[in-house]
């Protein structure tokens, strides 16, 4: 902080323009500002922690794989795309290692979790086990038709299957979330050294897994390998306050801000199930048309759009507005839900939806 202010970081940057936010309350160091305290910084001889925090922080797991988070995971963890995590569960499937892998429900049956359970305390022990059957917040608008993505009931371990390669590496990593979001909490405790001089203020935050609880069966994967490491101990010497402390090094170090990311398929996936468009059975064939028809090509792990996508995009937004408008299925299933219900009329829908000002006419 620098006289009582947060110094601002990446979140405070407005990503459209590059400019601090106007609701951000962070204060922005410009370079002659930050080489004045820098010097000033280094000419003390006294530093002292001035105020330790410690807190207790709760994990819980992630649950079950659905489509789409399978597809996520598989991404990042295996490099598989959509297709090939579509096809390999597909086998799997068939030879009756998991349950059906079209589905956006994280429901676990009741025999699931008996037998579930029954691993947890075989491999880790009672204290490893959630208490009681944990059951998951349900996907906005999933059709709850399956249970999650799971291994089937004999919940063979990876090692006892004749499974190889990247079939091997899916049912491994469906086995061990499956297991995971059964498992009890990761308890961890936080602690922050503050440190104060010349109206700067300096923090060191250091973290200690108590209890490792479902990390030690897995630990959820990021297309941001920053916040992967989150997961890691940080240890910070032991101090107390008052306790003097010396200083090792002053750096003035400027900070760019960065456009957004681009798109990995892991990434589109996520925000095609956040944004509802698509159902879980089409996530990974709206991923290959964009690919198969020259819409974005693949560099690494990153999709780029191509020109004739940029054009085909125009054209589309230009001409079919309601029909590329990112709210436009998910305002469909709302729309079918109402009329399933009893609540709006089919025939008025129907009408509005092709001879309406914007309709299909």
């Amino acid at each position: 902080t620098v006289h009582g202010k947060p110094v601002a970081t990446g979140k405070d940057f407005d990503e459209s323009t590059g400019m601090l936010k106007s609701s951000s309350k962070a204060h922005l160091v410009e370079e002659a500002e930050a080489k004045t305290l820098q010097e000033q910084v280094q000419k003390i001889t006294d530093w002292r922690v001035r105020s330790i925090a410690t807190k207790t922080v709760k994990k819980q797991p992630a649950p079950p794989f659905i489509t789409s988070t399978l597809q996520q995971e598989s991404n990042r963890k295996l490099g598989l795309s959509s297709k090939d995590t579509m096809r390999v569960a597909q086998s799997l499937y068939e030879h009756g290692y998991i349950t059906y892998m079209r589905t956006d429900s994280t429901t676990l049956s009741h025999e699931a979790v008996e037998r579930i359970h029954a691993v947890i305390r075989e491999r880790y022990g009672n204290e490893f086990l959630a208490h009681g059957e944990r059951h998951d917040k349900a996907v906005k608008g999933a059709q709850e038709a399956h249970e999650a993505i799971r291994p089937s009931l004999d919940f063979r371990a990876p090692h006892d299957t004749p499974l190889s390669g990247a079939e091997r590496d899916l049912y491994e990593l469906i086995w061990m979330r499956t297991i995971a979001s059964q498992m009890s909490a990761s308890n961890q405790e936080q602690t922050t050294y503050g440190f104060e001089e010349v109206g700067c203020g300096f923090t060191a935050t250091g973290m200690r897994i108590v209890f490792p609880g479902f990390l030690r069966a897995y630990t959820e994967g990021h297309d941001d390998p920053e916040l992967a490491l989150d997961e890691r101990e940080r240890l910070l010497p032991e101090l107390r306050e008052g306790e003097a402390a010396a200083l090792r090094e002053v750096a003035a170090v400027a900070h760019e801000t960065k456009p957004p990311a681009r798109f990995t398929e892991a990434g589109l996936v996520q925000y095609m199930e956040k944004a509802g468009i698509g159902r879980p059975s089409t996530y990974a064939s709206i991923v290959s048309t964009l690919l198969d028809r020259g819409y974005a090509r693949k560099q690494q792990s990153t999709l780029v759009p191509t020109f004739t996508g940029m054009i085909v995009t125009q054209y589309m937004e230009k001409r079919f507005p309601v029909f590329v408008d990112a709210q436009f299925t998910s305002r469909m299933e709302e729309d079918l839900d109402r009329i399933a219900e009893g609540k709006e009329s089919w025939i008025p829908y129907l009408k509005a939806f092709y001879f309406g000002s914007n309709g299909l006419k």
